[in-house]
C-alpha cells in the first residue's frame, strides 16, 4: 500500500487558521469539506486508507488539532463541540471520522505532554502534524544513556500511512525483562523509523488504514517521552481514557444518521417486488422509521448530555479523574443501536444495496467494525452494574 502522507509543500500557507474558531466556525467548516468527504468514500476504501484529497480536506480545516492545546495551534474544542464535529464528519465518512479522531487524540497527548524540547521538534511544521498510535502498551522501553531503546509491534494503527509520527506505548524494561510492578512509558517516534505492514484487509472501516506496525531497536531521546501530568491545554489532555467510549460513540451515531438519511432518500422512489407501493407512502414503513429516529434522537442526546457534564467536570475540577461508568455503559449502548439502526435502515432498502459500492451498505459495514471495539463492548454494561449493585446492595 503507498504511503498517502503530505509532502510538506502540500499545505503551504493553509495550516490551522487563526485566530481558534469557535464552535460554530469549526461545524461550519465541517459543512464545507463533507461534500469532500462523501464524494472520495468509495475511493478511500478502495485504497484502503484516505485519499489524498480527502486527508487534505481534513488537515486544511485544522480538525487534526481538535483537540490539541491552542499552544500549538489546536481547537482545544469543548467535549460537546466535538461529538457534534464527529458526528457530522462520520455522516459524510465513517472511515475519515474515524481517522480524523485517531489522529486529533494522539496528537493532542503529543502536544499537550511532550517537553519543551520535543514539542520544537515535532510541532515545528507550518501545520501540525499528524500522529497515529495504539493504547495497548505492546512495546518494551529499555533505558539507555540519553533516553531508551525502544522494540515493539502494534495493531490498529489507524492513519498510520498518511501519519507523520507515532506514538509507542511500552513497558519498561530493565535487562529486557519487564519492571515490577508493571511501568508504562509512552514516546514519540517519527514514521521513518517505523515499519508498516499491509495487513487491513477487512469487512468495514476499510479507508482508515488501520495497519500493523512496529520498531525494532530505534532510540528514542528523552525530549521525546510524553510526560503525565500533562503540561498544555485543557485538562482533557492529561488523560484520554473517560473521554475515548464519547468518541466512539459519535462516529457510530453519525454513521446511523447517515443510515437513516439515505433509506428516507430511497424511500421516496423504491418499489419492493411484487409490491407496487412507493416506500415511503407505505403504514408500515412509517412507523418503522418513526422508531429507528426516535432511538437516534435519545441515543444523541445521552451522548451529548453526558458529554456536557464531563467537560463541566473538567472545568470545575481541572482534572479528569471522575467517575465515568455511567457514562461508559450509554457510549456502548449508543454504539449498539446505531448497529441495529443501520441494520433496520438497510432491510428496508431491499436488494438494490447489496452491490460493494452502494452507500449503505458500506455504513453497515462501517457500523459493524466499528461496534467491535473494545472501548465499546459488553464489559461496559457489566462494570456499570455492578456499580448499580453496590450502591444498592439487596437489588432494589
Amino acid at each position: 500500500m503507498a504511503s498517502k502522507r503530505l509532502p510538506d509543500t502540500e499545505l503551504a500557507g493553509a495550516g490551522v487558521p487563526a485566530p481558534i474558531p469557535g464552535r460554530e466556525e469549526i461545524l461550519a467548516r465541517v459543512a464545507r469539506i463533507a461534500p469532500i468527504l462523501d464524494r472520495t468514500a468509495g475511493e478511500s476504501e478502495l485504497d484502503r486508507t484516505l485519499c489524498t484529497e480527502a486527508l487534505t480536506a481534513l488537515h486544511a480545516t485544522g480538525l487534526f488539532g481538535l483537540w490539541a492545546p491552542t499552544e500549538v495551534g489546536g481547537y482545544d474544542a469543548d467535549l460537546v463541540t466535538q461529538v457534534d464535529v464527529l458526528i457530522e464528519v462520520a455522516r459524510a465518512d465513517m472511515s475519515a471520522c474515524w481517522t480524523m479522531m485517531i489522529g486529533t487524540t494522539v496528537t493532542g497527548v503529543m502536544a499537550a505532554g511532550l517537553p519543551d524540547e520535543g514539542l520544537e521538534e515535532v510541532f515545528s511544521g507550518e501545520r501540525l502534524p499528524i500522529a497515529a498510535g495504539s493504547l495497548r502498551p505492546s512495546g518494551r522501553a529499555e533505558p539507555a544513556p540519553g533516553g531508551y531503546r525502544v522494540t515493539g509491534r502494534w495493531g490498529f494503527g489507524s492513519g498510520i500511512h498518511h501519519a507523520g509520527w507515532i506514538v509507542a506505548n511500552c513497558l519498561l524494561t530493565e535487562d529486557g525483562e519487564p519492571r515490577q510492578p508493571a511501568e508504562g512509558i509512552s514516546l514519540a517516534v517519527p514514521i521513518a523509523e517505523v515499519a508498516v505492514e499491509d495487513d487491513w484487509h477487512v469487512a468495514g472501516l476499510c479507508g482508515t488504514g488501520s495497519s500493523s506496525y512496529s520498531v525494532t531497536d530505534v532510540f528514542v531521546p528523552q525530549r521525546r517521552v510524553i510526560q503525565a501530568p500533562r503540561k498544555r491545554g485543557s485538562f482533557q489532555s492529561a488523560n484520554p481514557g473517560p473521554r475515548l467510549p464519547i468518541e466512539h460513540a459519535a462516529v457510530s451515531l453519525g454513521g446511523a444518521r447517515r443510515a437513516l438519511d439515505e433509506v428516507v432518500r430511497l424511500a421516496e422512489s423504491k418499489r419492493r417486488l411484487m409490491d407496487p407501493a412507493i416506500l415511503a407512502h407505505k403504514e408500515s414503513f412509517h412507523l418503522e422509521l418513526g422508531r429507528l429516529e426516535a432511538r437516534w434522537r435519545t441515543c444523541a442526546a445521552g451522548v451529548r448530555e453526558g458529554a456536557r457534564e464531563l467537560w463541566q467536570a473538567i472545568e470545575a475540577a481541572r482534572t479528569i479523574d471522575v467517575p465515568a461508568t455511567t457514562l461508559k455503559a450509554i457510549c456502548a449502548h449508543a454504539v449498539e443501536e446505531s448497529l441495529e439502526i443501520g441494520g433496520r435502515a438497510f432491510r428496508q432498502a431491499g436488494a438494490s444495496v447489496v452491490h460493494e459500492s452502494d452507500v449503505l451498505q458500506r455504513i453497515y459495514r462501517d457500523l459493524a467494525v466499528a461496534a467491535q471495539h473494545a472501548m465499546v463492548s459488553d464489559s461496559a454494561y457489566a462494570e456499570f452494574g455492578k456499580v448499580l449493585l453496590a450502591e444498592d446492595p439487596a437489588g432494589h
